[in-house]
């Protein structure tokens, strides 16, 4: 009889040990479902951080070029609205000579504005110049090219006025060793600082705009005309610089420069 109650005890004790089993069974596998459904939408949310952080690059760059096409609209309205304050007849039936007292004029009149105005001034009289085949005096190209400095004095000139900026800017060390460099490449003379045989207007134009980017140097034009006696180095430089054709030899000048 102890046997028998003690094989029953033992199976109501199994059966409650499988019971009990069972149930942590059952708990441990909804527990990993959930687990496994938290796995999931952390991979959904890195997904969509990483779609974020695309959008938020995109918008960026769309950003940055509405600012570049904001600031190029309203340079050309700028351009629109001085180039409408000149004479209509003035870029038509006028003689070069007429052209240049009206862009003179305007020139000077300009310089009381203020710096983004001059800019835009600088970059559509010099357009309108190109376009229309206009030469420019010396005085009036140098008086162009001054337009754009950040802080502008105004100078009286007439047409007889001469340019008597100093040199130093050109024959500092560091400048030294690119005037060596176009020596020794043929573009300037052995002994000085005249252009060489067979180097062109448009060549010089392009030296000038080089040396000048590399050494830092403002007043570009005043400082080469003076140096070589070119005038309109501005217009030549203009002119390439609007069509993309540039001088023969470009590539190496750049390389001279670096």
């Amino acid at each position: 009889m102890k046997e028998n109650i003690n094989t029953e005890e033992l199976m109501e004790a199994t059966q409650e040990m499988r019971c009990q089993l069972e149930r942590e069974q059952e708990r441990v596998t909804e527990e990993a479902h959930r687990i496994k459904g938290q796995l999931r939408s952390l991979d959904a949310t890195v997904d969509l951080l990483q779609e974020i952080k695309r959008l938020n690059e995109e918008l960026a760059d769309v950003r940055s070029q509405l600012q570049e096409e904001k600031e190029r609209s309203t340079r050309l309205e700028m351009q629109l609205n001085e180039m409408g304050k000149m004479t209509a007849s003035v870029a038509g039936r006028a003689s070069q000579e007429e052209v240049q007292k009206a862009l003179r004029v305007f020139v000077n009149k300009s310089k009381r504005k203020k710096l983004e105005k001059r800019i835009a001034v600088k970059e559509m009289v010099l357009e309108l110049a190109n376009a229309n085949g206009v030469v420019l005096p010396e005085e009036l190209a140098a008086s162009i090219d001054s337009l754009d400095d950040e802080q502008l004095v105004e100078q009286s000139q007439s047409s007889n006025s001469v340019v008597t900026d100093n040199l130093a800017e050109l024959l500092t060390a560091k400048a030294q060793v690119l005037w060596q460099r176009l020596r020794d490449a043929g573009f300037i003379v052995a002994d000085g600082y005249a252009l060489a045989e067979g180097v062109s207007s448009n060549q010089a134009a392009y030296i000038a705009t080089a040396m000048a980017e590399r050494l830092q140097i403002k007043k570009k034009w005043k400082l080469f005309q003076q140096l070589w006696g070119i005038p309109n180095l501005a217009q030549l430089a203009g002119s390439w610089q609007q069509t993309g054709k540039l001088p023969p030899r470009s590539s190496e000048i750049d390389g001279l420069m670096k």
